[in-house]
C-alpha cells in the first residue's frame, strides 16, 4: 500500500510543479452589454460591447487596452448569453497565464 501511495505522489509532482510555475499575467473582471442589433449587422449570434474591466485578484494586473491588445473575446458556442435579451449586462472573468491566450469564464448575466 505504501508503494502505491509513493507512486501516486511521485507521478503528481510534475503536475504540481507545472501549476506552480504558471504565472497569472492577466486576471480581470470584464463587464459588457449584449447588443442584438450589432450582432445582426456583424452576422454573429452574439455581440458584446465591453465597457469596464477591473482587477479580479491581487495576483495579477488587469490591462485591457482597446488598441494593440492581444486580448480577444471569442464568441462562445452554446453559451447562455446567446439567448440573453438586448441590453442584458454580462460579466466575465478573463484569466491569462504566462502571456498566452486567455480563458473567458462567464460569471453572471443580468436581465
Amino acid at each position: 500500500m505504501n508503494t502505491l501511495i509513493r507512486i501516486i505522489a511521485l507521478s503528481a509532482l510534475p503536475l504540481l510543479a507545472a501549476t506552480a510555475a504558471a504565472e497569472v499575467t492577466q486576471d480581470c473582471i470584464v463587464e459588457g452589454t449584449v447588443n442584438k442589433q450589432k450582432a445582426r449587422e456583424a452576422g454573429k449570434d452574439v455581440y458584446l460591447r465591453f465597457h469596464s474591466a477591473s482587477r479580479a485578484s491581487n495576483d495579477a494586473s488587469c490591462h485591457l487596452n482597446r488598441q494593440g491588445s492581444r486580448v480577444v473575446f471569442k464568441e462562445p458556442r452554446n453559451a447562455l448569453i446567446e439567448n440573453a435579451p438586448d441590453g442584458a449586462t454580462v460579466q466575465y472573468r478573463y484569466t491569462e497565464l504566462n502571456h498566452q491566450q486567455g480563458q473567458w469564464t462567464l460569471l453572471n448575466v443580468s436581465l
